[in-house]
């Protein structure tokens, strides 16, 4: 999961903090309830968000370019869910963070999920962003035109 080069700087990679948010989730939903594993209703969407994170990264797989925040594509990747959201890989994770959050029955558990987003977007994003636009361009350009960050 961690892959480094010397062209790659991140040694924490996406999963790594996600790993961490949730650890932190459960402890806060721990200190604030008292409790563990309050509510399931939100398991379907942690269902949904690990088939679509594998789902891309294999379509990163399928074209032949890499998946390692860090590294250079050698292609721009546009089809499945890249047609509705520029990072379904870390929409994943923003989901399956969402829906571990019904689990620690608490409200303080959002603090980690929103310093999550905040730290991908601005560690990880942003510097993706600027090696696409040098990778490829216009055609990155115009697709950043025409396809949101987020959703």
């Amino acid at each position: 999961m961690g892959r480094l080069s010397k062209d790659n700087p991140y040694r924490i990679f996406p999963p790594h903090l996600m790993i961490l948010a949730a650890i932190a989730m459960h402890i806060l939903g721990r200190m604030e309830t008292g409790q563990s594993f309050a509510h399931f209703y939100g398991l379907p969407l942690c269902a949904f968000a690990v088939w679509m994170a594998f789902r891309e990264k294999n379509r990163f797989i399928a074209s032949g370019t890499t998946f390692f925040p860090g590294e250079r594509s050698e292609k721009l990747v546009t089809g499945g869910a890249y047609r509705y959201t520029r990072n379904p890989m870390y929409l994943a994770m923003v989901l399956l963070l969402v829906g571990l959050w019904p689990l620690t029955g608490g409200w303080s558990p959002v603090i980690p999920i929103i310093a999550f987003i905040a730290l991908i977007q601005h560690y990880f994003i942003r510097r993706e962003e600027r090696m696409l636009t040098e990778a490829f361009g216009e055609e990155y350009l115009a697709y950043k035109a025409s396809v949101r960050r987020w959703i």
